[in-house]
């Protein structure tokens, strides 16, 4: 007889070995028991946790000689027809390879043919998310009003990818994952019945690899009999599995908490050295440190781990040295590497930088606190800051005498003085009340270490801002200007930049409690050539906003249909007005 694998072999054969699944079984159950079959079903969920083994046992419990029963015989022709897939009335279509409208318009076809051997005629479309949407269109009218005696099962993974037209025709069941303790409970079994040796730890690696799959885990117990010659050993399955000795996590662990960075980095490329996957150590690692927190909030007795008792009394000795908020940090900041791993090709430098990071911390130190302790310093400075500030009050200087002005004219100021001469007040006024304060000249280290503090409350007011300035970056402080660089091919970025100028330059000057002349530039770009060119923008604005004034009022004298009239201020005021 030709080998059969162990999942095709050990696939349930009734409603009894299905696992993990009891709210779908029992339901099925029930439908059989009160005669209310319906002509169409959806079984959505993860691979490898049932599905079509369920929608074969239902197509026996329907099509036995027995039934509609809910203990199939197994045993009578029809029965052991649909076990061996010989079944003329259970159709499996895998709609991945069957995906066209042909194919589903042949069907229609031959649902019309009354059943040749049971009761029932069952169409089990695997994949069913695969289908076209003409494909989906096709099966409409035959799943709405299918003919007697006929039932569709689907399947899928995705119930998303399923068109709601679909979903609304069927009655839908969820699969969820399997746990822990019921795949090894049935790994124990397989192992039993062929005859296999296995430790305990063995088990529990292969049931822990499979990700809540039975398929995946009796697969993988299939290759690792093979790998192990039928003596299941956890030392040889991880290397079968390419994972990382627990041993050896707890020492990289144990290196990083006492601050032996280079010999925790020593240790990383050792562990690459022997080929194990960088994403699969990173797994293992935060699975442990998972472990090593709940053993430390919840206690030994905690069920939520399904792990034997001599692994709970080493993470309960190894849980004392180190203290819950230090757990929460390393795993916050293993997750966030495991995230950027997609987008680099040097994962590597990520994992490195990450240990000396986190070896940089302290026992009770945490990361929210940090930055919750930083946001507080910057707090106090600036009020530090805006306290001197108010302590220098403002004095108006005589430019000519340089004497303080000590007179106030409170006089009304003409109404038909010259209008340039009061753009030139405005105008030197404004110099006056914007220009940097005494001794207030700020450094490009400031700068640089307030830069991050800088984008994030840019990014409150406009992310599209902070977005572009994430291309640039501080280059220089002179005479009191800073200059944002960015790169010769980010012409765009710093543009875009450059007219939101006023709102960059507020935050900036809040951040760092002191005012400042900003200039965005290129590469390469003389920082001169760039003021001289930002100034020339900012009085071109400026002229053409009071060039401007006119026009607006034209405008709005044109929306609302009315004229616009010139007041003699002199006769406005003769009359008291």
């Amino acid at each position: 007889m030709a080998f059969l694998s162990l999942y095709r072999k050990y696939r349930p054969d009734d409603f009894e070995g299905l696992i993990g699944q009891e709210h779908v079984v029992k339901t099925l159950k029930n439908t059989l028991q009160t005669g209310r079959i319906g002509h169409a079903y959806l079984f959505a969920g993860p691979r490898g946790t049932g599905k079509t083994s369920t929608a074969k046992v239902f197509a026996k419990a329907l099509n036995c000689v027995k039934g509609p029963t809910i203990e199939p015989c197994g045993e009578c022709p029809a029965c052991q027809k649909i076990n061996s897939g010989r079944s003329l009335d259970v159709i499996e279509i895998d709609a991945a390879s069957n995906r066209g409208i042909d194919e589903i318009r042949d069907l229609r076809e031959k649902v019309k043919f009354y059943p040749t051997e049971g009761d029932y005629k069952v169409y089990i479309i695997d994949e069913v998310h695969m289908l076209t949407k003409g494909a989906f269109n096709a099966l409409l009218k035959t799943l709405e009003e299918p003919p007697e005696n006929v039932v569709f099962i689907l399947a899928t993974t995705e119930p998303h990818r399923v068109i709601d037209t679909i979903l609304s025709r069927c009655q839908r069941y969820d699969f969820s994952l399997l746990t822990i303790k019921d795949i090894k409970k049935r790994l124990k079994y397989i192992c039993q019945a062929e005859s296999v040796t296995y430790h305990e730890g063995a088990v529990d690696l292969i049931a822990r690899s499979s990700n809540g799959g039975m398929r995946d885990a009796i697969s993988l117990l299939d290759q690792a009999i093979s790998f192990t010659n039928g003596q299941l050993d956890e030392n040889r399955l991880q290397e079968m599995l390419g994972k990382v000795d627990s041993t050896v996590l707890v020492d990289l662990f144990n290196k990083i908490v006492n601050k032996e960075t280079a010999a925790a980095i020593e240790l990383l490329n050792q562990i690459i050295d022997r080929g194990n996957a960088l994403s699969v150590l990173l797994d293992d690692l935060i699975e442990y440190l998972r472990q090593l927190l709940l053993i430390k909030e919840c206690g030994g007795k905690t069920s939520v781990l399904d792990l034997p008792e001599e692994r709970i009394e080493e993470l309960l000795q190894e849980s004392n040295k180190v203290d819950i908020s230090l757990l929460i940090n390393f795993i916050e900041e293993l997750t966030s590497i495991k995230k950027d791993f997609v987008f680099t090709e040097q994962p590597q430098i990520l994992l490195e930088m990450g240990i000396i990071k986190l070896a940089a911390l302290d026992q009770g130190d945490s990361l929210t606190a940090l930055k919750s302790r930083i946001a507080s310093l910057e707090l106090a400075l600036k009020e530090l800051l805006e306290g001197k500030r108010k302590a220098r009050p403002p004095v108006s200087v005589d430019k000519q005498g340089g004497q303080e002005a000590k007179t106030v004219n409170n006089t009304k100021p003409s109404v038909i003085e010259d209008k340039s001469e009061d753009k030139k007040n405005v105008v030197k006024k404004k110099e006056r009340d914007t220009g940097p304060a005494e001794n207030s000249n700020i450094t490009i280290e400031q700068v640089r270490e307030l830069w991050p503090v800088i984008l994030e409350k840019i990014k409150e007011k406009d992310i599209s801002v902070q977005a572009y300035l994430l291309e640039g970056k501080p280059e220089a402080v002179i005479d009191n200007c800073l200059s944002i660089e960015f790169p010769e091919d980010k012409g765009f970025h710093k543009n875009a930049a450059a007219r939101k100028l006023d709102l960059v330059k507020k935050v900036i000057t809040t951040v760092l409690g002191t005012d400042c002349q900003l200039v965005f530039k290129l590469r390469g770009e003389e920082l001169a050539e760039a003021k001289k060119k930002e100034l020339t923008e900012q009085e071109s604005n400026n002229g053409d906003r009071e060039d401007n004034r006119d026009d607006l009022v034209d405008r709005v004298a044109d929306f609302f249909e009315g004229e616009v009239i010139k007041v003699n201020y002199e006769v406005l005021e003769d009359k008291g007005t």
